[in-house]
Parts: C-alpha cells; sequence; structure tokens
C-alpha cells in the first residue's frame, strides 16, 4: 500500500501523510515521509516494526499481553511540520496516553532529539529500563525528566496517594559500530525484548 502510495504522489509533494495501523499506538496517528525518507522506511524500518507489532497483535495473549508503544513524537522535542515539543508540554501528552490505555503494563518509549534510544517502562515495578545502542553510559536527562514528571502527574490524576519515584535502570546492550545504526539498533531491542520477555532487561543481557 505504501509503495502504491508513493508511486502516486511522492514526486508531486514534499512530503506524504500515512496513517498508522488503527492501534498501534492506541489511536489514530499519522507519520510524514518525505522522498529520501522511503529508501530507509520501506528497506530498514517500516517491515520491522509492522512485523513486530503484528506478532504481539495476533499472538496468544499469554506470551505478548502487556506491551504496548508511546509514539515517539508525543515525547520527543524534535520539531515536526514547524511544532516543537517542550518537557512540560511532552510531560502531560505522556500522562494523559498512560491514562487511557488499555490495561497495558509494558511500555516502549522510542525516543528521539538525533539519536534513537529506548526507554521501557514497567508499571507494576516503577521502573523504567534504558537502552543507548552508543553506550554513553548516562541516561538521557530530558527523557528522564518527561517521564518522571508524567508518573507524578499519572499518580495524581489517578487519585493515588502513592509516592512515584522510578527506577532507572541503565541496560547492558550491544554498541553499534558507527553514528548512523541507532535506529536499527532500537528495533531489535524491542524485537528481543518482545519474544524473550521484560527479564531479558532484568539480566542485563539483551542481543542482537
Amino acid at each position: 500500500m505504501t509503495g502504491m502510495m508513493a508511486d502516486g504522489q511522492a514526486t508531486k509533494v514534499d512530503s506524504i501523510k500515512v496513517q498508522s495501523e488503527n492501534d498501534l499506538f492506541g489511536y489514530d496517528s499519522y507519520t510524514y515521509l518525505t522522498w529520501d525518507d522511503f529508501e530507509a522506511v520501506l528497506t530498514m524500518v517500516s517491515r520491522p516494526v509492522l512485523v513486530l507489532f503484528n506478532k504481539m497483535k495476533y499472538a496468544p495473549l499469554e506470551i505478548y499481553h502487556g506491551i504496548c508503544f508511546v509514539n515517539p513524537t508525543l515525547i520527543s522535542l524534535s520539531t515536526c511540520k514547524g511544532k516543537s515539543n517542550n518537557i512540560d508540554d511532552a510531560s502531560r501528552g505522556l500522562t494523559d496516553w498512560l491514562s487511557s490505555r488499555k490495561g497495558n503494563d509494558i511500555i516502549f518509549m522510542p525516543y528521539n532529539l538525533g539519536h534513537w534510544v529506548l526507554g521501557v517502562l514497567d508499571m507494576k515495578l516503577d521502573t523504567c529500563y534504558y537502552l543507548d545502542s552508543m553506550s554513553s553510559g548516562n541516561f538521557n536527562m530530558q527523557l528522564k525528566q518527561i517521564v518522571d514528571s508524567a508518573m507524578v502527574l499519572y499518580a495524581t490524576q489517578s487519585g493515588s496517594n502513592k509516592r512515584v519515584k522510578l527506577n532507572w535502570v541503565n541496560v547492558t546492550c550491544p554498541v553499534q559500530p558507527g553514528s548512523t545504526e541507532c535506529g536499527y539498533y532500537m528495533l531489535r531491542f524491542m524485537k528481543e525484548i518482545v519474544e524473550v520477555g521484560i527479564e531479558v532487561l532484568v539480566k542485563d543481557n539483551v542481543r542482537i
């Protein structure tokens, strides 16, 4: 379908608006692709994401139940289509998303600020696992501030008296060989977590 849209539209406009699967992020969502995006998206990104989502969607519930995705545009602070999120807006957006999710407790949060990293939020354990294929050894402080603030707001809106303090875990993971492979590594991290389970993060042995 994307190929047909590309044939008909890509040479006529600067970008193409593409709708995601209806329940990929829990609500109707769209992305914008430019002509330069297509080769990378079609060969490296779109297919793995779709395969991963379909495995979760159609597999037995006892295997993949509880895992869901946050749309990166909701929390990433990069400018898109002339708009730029700030930390407060991103925190409120994540809070609203947490409040409307359908009982999912393991949440994938792809995050980009010039480099893709992955946060995996375990709502039951109040723990956020952090995976960075650049292996900087430090958490991205903007992502940490967004998620920490969102959890406090979420607890308040839920009427909970619980004082939320997330435990952040920097997961040992493979290091990318160059400077451009971060998106691929992030997708592979998500794939292994889906296939093996959240326990792979606790053991610090994510493979690729």
